[in-house]
């Protein structure tokens, strides 16, 4: 049992390295998708990004209840979690927890608990929101907490936590 966070920029090289571990496993892998494809740029990225995993993975779109689709492949080797922000950014916009930040903390909170248990190995991808100016309005900070706060509990949970810095990975805990 195993739970690897990765972190970092977007277009770092969270994701390809997050693939290139789980391909290092060898078993059966699959992955879940949080985003959504809310237009035709966004569905074009999706693609993209389901192009670039290997063909024999199943993937799982779930926005908002990560931790379910976890429990239910038992069977799988390996689960990739992408991402973690496009997650705390769905449960923010979700009328069940627009203004609700403890219950989206519980949800996080959840999902790190269910990835310690997975009887294999589970790696979330997350990107570094913290690294910028702070952000000019009140929903932007928001996020920008919300989401730095959730990387902190999966980092602390975490067995490996890798950086990605213009596609070099590297490994801090």
């Amino acid at each position: 049992m195993s739970l690897i966070f990765i972190t970092g920029g977007a277009r770092s090289g969270k994701s390809n390295l997050a693939v290139k571990l789980a391909e290092k496993l060898k078993g059966k892998a699959a992955f879940i998708a949080t985003a959504q494809a809310g237009d035709d740029e966004m569905a074009d990225r999706i693609s993209k990004h389901k192009s670039s995993r290997p063909e024999d993975w199943i993937t799982f779109e779930e926005p908002i209840d990560i931790t379910s689709v976890i429990v239910k492949a038992q069977n799988y080797k390996v689960i990739i979690v992408d991402c973690l922000t496009i997650l705390v950014s769905n449960l923010m916009l979700d009328n069940n927890f627009i203004n609700n930040d403890n219950e989206i903390f519980s949800r996080i909170v959840k999902l790190s608990e269910v990835s310690k248990k997975f009887d294999g190995t589970i790696i979330i991808v997350s990107n570094e929101v913290g690294m910028g100016i702070v952000p000019d309005n009140p929903l932007a900070r928001r996020f920008r907490d919300l989401a730095g706060r959730a990387n902190q509990i999966i980092a602390e949970s975490a067995h490996e936590v890798y950086v990605c810095f213009s596609g070099i990975p590297v490994k801090i805990k």
